[in-house]
């Protein structure tokens, strides 16, 4: 029976799993009908290439490791679900969540509404970051182009290599690989615990309050922001610090920190990582405040940003001090420290980025829509998600959380964009 080594962040991932579901989500719309055999043939070769897919993780106190399943056949790769509302029906199919003792760590639902249909999809963050769940979508179209054409479904190329943090290191000289190696600064410790003002509802389900920003608007922030030598990135964090300051639990401290995913694929020649996997760091941005105007804040947001990217080792910070912690201790001691030492964040960001048309198109069928977002939190934790695709923008904050909860999400998401108007103008 093959087993495979659980990486860092496989760990990382499975000890926060009481933080949030541990899930990553995408939904993908067309005009036309999806071909249920063509999209399971292309998921089978992928899933055939890429063993993680198809594993149950082992939690040992001593030494987890994932236990690699063999038996599967094309059938089980996706499900079919015909529906009156392709959105409702989508979104109850992303609020799933997947073991990491199943037999596959993802689920592919095809939503079939008259002429129309979508696709969802959930994997286990533990196997792979937005990074990589972008690249696995684009495959499973690719391959699903192939077979709708009549080629072999072989001819599709698949990279493989190492999944663990050891590639980030390889392009480096000897000595920048010494110094990032001993980077032991726990940078996830902000010092700042302001949080959302959630309600102590018990009674909660998973919510995708969503968003949409269109194209003109997002060529206007952008315009403005790089007058100002801002990134769209930095004017969404600047916009999000200043709207969730008005729903914050009281307090004297008026510091907010919005922790950004950092993709650390950045740190290797080709951007990309050498199979599926979680390659991520922390990028705290801590303000002092968010008092004055738009672009007071969005100054001090550029100041904070330019500091860490300017810093050659951004993100990588803190990956030794897990590794040493997994390397000395038995993993259940290694889970206590590290539930103690590093803290999950409270406010968090994360820009997936742009999801490409070419890369999600699949044959005869029009894409009309498509997002992303990280995983479902659980309170108090929240994160704001945003993924462009045709040049329009979706911001989703996945919450499981109450109807008040929600209501209050989607009242920050309003003051979001409210900020956003006030800077374009």
């Amino acid at each position: 029976m093959q087993k495979l080594k659980a990486e860092i962040w496989d760990k990382v991932q499975f000890i926060f799993r009481n933080y949030y579901d541990r899930m990553i989500h995408c939904a993908s719309y067309y005009e036309g009908k999806v071909d249920l055999s063509a999209l399971r043939k292309s998921l089978y070769r992928i899933v055939e290439a890429y063993p993680i897919l198809r594993s149950s993780f082992n939690s040992s106190p001593i030494n987890p490791s994932w236990t690699v399943n063999e038996q599967f056949c094309e059938e089980e790769m996706a499900d079919a679900v015909y529906c009156d509302d392709l959105q409702k029906s989508v979104h109850l199919s992303l609020g799933g969540e997947i073991s990491y003792k199943a037999k596959f760590q993802f689920k592919m639902t095809v939503h079939y509404c008259g002429n129309n249909s979508a696709i969802s999809l959930l994997v286990n963050h533990m196997c792979m970051d937005g990074a990589d769940f972008k690249y696995l979508i684009g495959k499973i179209v690719e391959g699903y182009n192939i077979i709708v054409r009549g080629e072999d479904i072989k001819s599709l190329s698949l990279k493989s290599g190492e999944r663990g943090v050891n590639q980030l290191y390889k392009d480096m000289s000897d000595e920048d690989a010494k110094t990032a190696r001993g980077l032991m600064k726990n940078v996830s410790r902000t010092g700042v615990k302001n949080k959302f003002a959630f309600t102590d509802d018990e009674e909660c389900a998973t919510c995708f309050n969503l968003r949409k920003l269109d194209k003109d608007f997002i060529d206007a922030l952008k315009s403005k922001g790089k007058q100002l030598g801002a990134t769209l990135n930095d004017v969404f964090v600047a916009a999000y610090a200043r709207a969730i300051s008005e729903y914050l639990e009281e307090s004297d401290d008026k510091r907010i920190a919005v922790t950004c995913m950092k993709n650390l694929r950045d740190h290797i020649d080709s951007g990309e990582s050498e199979n599926l996997t979680n390659l991520t760091g922390f990028m705290p941005c801590v303000l002092d405040g968010v008092e004055g105007e738009f672009e007071q804040t969005l100054a001090s947001v550029v100041e904070k940003t330019k500091s860490a990217k300017e810093d050659e080792f951004c993100g990588l910070y803190g990956l030794p001090l897990m590794a040493l912690a997994f390397k000395v201790f038995p993993f259940s001691i290694a889970e206590f420290a590290i539930k103690i030492g590093y803290e999950n964040p409270l406010i968090g960001m994360s820009n997936i980025g742009i999801i490409s048309e070419e890369a999600i198109t699949a044959d005869g069928l029009k894409c009309v829509d498509a997002f992303m977002t990280g995983a479902t939190k659980f309170k108090p934790y929240i994160q704001l998600t945003t993924t462009t695709f045709k040049g329009e923008t979706t911001m989703c904050i996945a919450e499981k959380c109450s109807e008040e909860d929600s209501r209050r999400i989607n009242a920050l998401l309003d003051s979001v964009i409210e900020e956003l108007k006030t800077f374009a103008r």
